[in-house]
């Protein structure tokens, strides 16, 4: 009878401690799986965010691009587009910029203007874009002002490019958006929406969530310069080339901005009045070239023996031989 009570009470005292034991493990899993489950969600919240704002980053990369590409081919080289026109959305024409516009101005990008898709930010949202006062009409050259304003410092940007980021408590942005224009206010934030020159790029974050991808006036000349310096070099139908195929020799420098050459003078500007003895270029180029004052503002200078020309503008430099 001992020995059966011994081993009853045994047997009993191993069940309660079996059971605490498994009570035990099944409490650290769930405290595990809950730490686990949180882990995931949290680390899923950070790796969405990181999708997203590279998604935007890409697409305000390209629109850059975009721009740059677009304002460097234009007849007057520089120009920039105005915004989409709003009248067309909904149409198969949306996203083409409007024709005219007042400076400064602020608006969604011309997507289809420039040639790419409607691409999107990283919350689906389309881009919106400003463009300063100096870049849509003649003269456009390296003496036009870059007239955005970034964080209170003047003279920051020719363009904007913006991400609006998901609405904020104060906005309210309709769908679709050809029920009614898309407003700036709805979609952009503190200063960035008053439709003046200036912008920031930071605030509180109840407030404020723009991206921003500026064009300064530098990024924007290095390339249109390389153009006009190419247009002037030309090739057999146009320029110094086309004028050294037909002279075996260079052009001599225009002293005194009229587009004629000057006999005898080694270091000017070059001439354009193929006519009357300069070099011969296409209406479109001719017009790009003395519409915006391209040749007073390059250093053209000819070798002794009017085979090399060296030419100059805004510290780009080319060497031109046959």
């Amino acid at each position: 009878m001992a020995y059966q009570f011994y081993t009853r009470f045994r047997s009993g005292s191993g069940s309660r401690v079996s059971q605490k034991g498994t009570a035990l493990i099944l409490l650290v899993f769930m405290i595990a799986l809950i730490f686990t489950t949180y882990a995931i969600r949290t680390t899923t919240g950070v790796e969405y965010r990181a999708e997203r704002d590279l998604k935007t980053a890409k697409a305000l990369v390209e629109a850059k691009a975009a721009l740059l590409g677009w304002s460097v081919r234009q007849s007057n080289s520089g120009q920039l587009p105005c915004p989409e026109d709003t009248l067309l959305i909904g149409m198969a024409t949306e996203g083409l910029a409007k024709t005219s516009c007042t400076l400064p101005a602020i608006g969604r990008l011309p997507w289809k203007t420039l040639g790419i898709g409607d691409i999107r930010d990283g919350n689906n949202e389309k881009l919106w874009y400003a463009i300063s006062p100096g870049f849509r009409t003649p003269p456009i050259n390296i003496n036009t002002a870059a007239a955005l304003n970034i964080n209170a410092l003047p003279n920051s940007a020719v363009a904007i490019i913006f991400s609006s980021g998901m609405p904020l408590s104060t906005q309210s942005r309709p769908v679709p958006t050809w029920i009614s224009p898309p407003d700036v206010i709805q979609y952009l934030d503190l200063s960035n929406n008053d439709g003046d020159s200036s912008f920031v790029t930071s605030g509180g974050a109840a407030v404020f969530n723009d991206k921003l991808m500026t064009i300064t006036k530098e990024e924007l000349f290095s390339l249109v310069v390389k153009r006009i310096l190419r247009e002037i070099r030309g090739d057999n139908s146009q320029g110094l080339m086309k004028y050294h195929s037909e002279n075996t020799f260079y052009a001599f420098a225009d002293i005194n901005s009229d587009g004629i050459p000057d006999s005898l003078q080694y270091t000017g500007t070059p001439s354009y009045e193929g006519a009357l003895g300069g070099l011969q270029f296409s209406t479109v180029i001719k017009s790009m070239l003395t519409d915006n004052g391209w040749p007073q503002l390059i250093d053209y200078v000819i070798s002794l023996d009017r085979q090399t020309v060296t030419m100059t503008l805004n510290s780009k430099t080319i060497v031109v031989t046959p």
